[in-house]
């Protein structure tokens, strides 16, 4: 089965269908499935996003949301395991998305599921906390298997190329630089409060202001009114990805 959006295919396989426990097919009393949101705000997508997961043995799609916002206000009230969130929002964009949730006393994993993935927006998602990107054009199974890895604890964000990191950084200054750098390393916040003498509030304030100047794509003039990156501007060209 085939979801088509915006040029972008999301193919739901039979091998979408899998049990992430035993390999057994059956699941037991004691498991509790995941919970899971969507947020898309393109209606079709909702729709087969949420007969993709809710088909799995082992998820529970408990809301679909079309604005970061509410999306935000439902995860603020409900429990939830992971959410699945578009970059291409109308008003708050992913990014934001994934700030706010991450500040939550019990802050979900986080998928950014764009059709513009790129070593760009990689690194972006390493600041806002993300814990995977993925392509829109990716299978159905594949989408399965990242939320079951990011339910796990794993994080799935492809290193980001040195002349990529290097021209980001270069936006930056001081100390932001130094937590960029930290940041892409895979050090976590805790450690980097604490290298740097600095409060879990500063560090929040600090990213908040690095995303302003990160999201421009390579030769954009500063935009602080948003962020978003214009899906019909052409991306510059992509650099090998190196080893993780």
């Amino acid at each position: 089965m085939n979801f088509d959006y915006g040029g972008s295919t999301l193919t739901v396989s039979p091998e979408a269908r899998r049990d992430a426990t035993n390999g057994s097919g059956l699941i037991g009393p004691a498991h509790r499935d995941l919970r899971l949101l969507v947020v898309d705000d393109h209606p079709a997508v909702q729709t087969g996003l949420k007969h993709l997961l809710d088909d799995q043995p082992d998820f529970e799609v408990v809301a679909t949301r079309s604005t970061g916002e509410s999306a935000v206000a439902l995860a603020e009230q409900d429990d939830v395991d992971v959410a699945i969130v578009d970059y291409h929002l109308g008003g708050r964009n992913g990014l934001w998305v994934s700030r706010m949730l991450k500040r939550l006393p019990r802050p979900p994993r986080v998928i950014i599921f764009s059709a513009f993935a790129n070593d760009h927006l990689a690194a972006n998602c390493v600041v806002a906390g993300a814990d995977a990107l993925l392509s829109k054009g990716s299978l159905g199974s594949e989408l399965c298997d990242t939320v079951r890895s990011v339910a796990h604890g794993r994080r799935l964000l492809s290193r980001v190329p040195q002349p990529m990191a290097d021209m980001l950084r270069r936006r930056l200054d001081g100390v932001d630089q130094s937590i960029f750098g930290m940041l892409l390393a895979g050090i976590s916040p805790a450690e980097i409060e604490q290298t740097l003498r600095i409060s879990a509030d500063e560090l929040k304030s600090r990213e908040v202001a690095m995303l302003s100047k990160l999201e421009r794509l390579p030769g954009e003039q500063a935009d602080y009114g948003g962020g978003r990156i214009d899906p019909d501007r052409r991306l510059a060209p992509r650099f090998s990805r190196g080893p993780r």
